[in-house]
């Protein structure tokens, strides 16, 4: 739990696991982790390291690690891996890495609708906005930090086969 939430970010994290647990199967273990993303210096030069998340202020930079294990013996197919998005949090641009399996690479998809869309960036959003006296309707970019959802879509997760993804995002 990170502190700095309160019990309203443990609880909808927790809701949040439960629907990406819900978009797979029952079959599949999660385990989503947060860390807190420390810079030291070691020899002269700046390296990151992980921390456990126990409390987290605004700036700092937290590092989500959602791990998953196929615990049957025979393949799944199609299994939406999701990770939410705090909302006193903001994605950091670029962080949710593509996954490779074997051929395959598996791009994050995003969200910035709750998880009921999903789209490849640049996302799009329609707002009606006045110009002239007219109401019209106009398409703009939606910013990273908007983004309430990252899902991977598993064309297949072999028996008993662990994946690993992680994201990031700064706290507000």
């Amino acid at each position: 739990m990170i502190k700095h939430f309160g019990w309203r970010f443990t609880t909808g994290l927790l809701c949040l696991i439960g629907l990406a647990l819900a978009q797979t199967s029952s079959d599949i273990r999660l385990d989503l982790k947060a860390f807190r993303v420390v810079s030291v210096q070691e020899q002269n030069r700046a390296v990151e390291r992980l921390e456990p998340a126990l409390d987290a202020k605004p700036g700092q930079v937290i590092q989500y690690q959602l791990t998953t294990l196929n615990t049957l013996t025979s393949p799944l197919r199609q299994v939406a891996l999701v990770i939410p998005i705090p909302p006193t949090t903001a994605y950091q641009a670029q962080s949710a890495l593509p996954l490779r399996l074997g051929d395959t690479l598996v791009v994050p998809e995003f969200s910035f609708d709750g998880g009921k869309s999903y789209g490849h960036p640049p996302l799009k959003r329609k707002l009606k906005v006045v110009e002239n006296g007219k109401e019209v309707e106009k398409e703009v970019e939606v910013k990273p930090e908007e983004y309430t959802h990252a899902r991977w879509i598993i064309p297949q997760m072999e028996p008993q086969q662990t994946l690993t993804l992680t994201l990031r995002v700064v706290v507000r």
